[in-house]
């Protein structure tokens, strides 16, 4: 199986978990009990916007933002997949 090591900064606290590359970061964070911010799930309220520090990610659908932030790192990661080894998404930094 292909993981991923990812850790999420939030609220200025860092939360580590392994994660498929074919799972969504979002719905693996949520089941591993973190209280990553979300809203419709469907890539369209900005809610989960996280940026990247570290690794690289691709989303599934991306409706709302523009090149430049993905240039910069940004993600949503309610549509998020791994494509690294290791991922650090920034949830503080948006």
């Amino acid at each position: 199986m292909d993981t991923t090591k990812v850790t999420l900064i939030l609220d200025g606290e860092q939360h580590e978990f392994e994660m498929d590359k074919n799972d969504v970061v979002l719905d693996i964070a949520l089941s591993e009990g973190i209280d990553a911010p979300y809203s419709c799930q469907g890539g369209i309220c900005l809610t989960c916007m996280g940026k990247i520090k570290s690794g690289k990610a691709k989303m599934i659908d991306n409706q709302l933002l523009s090149d430049e932030e993905i240039e910069d790192g940004c993600i949503l990661t309610c549509q998020a997949v791994p494509e690294s080894s290791t991922l650090i998404i920034d949830y503080d930094d948006v």
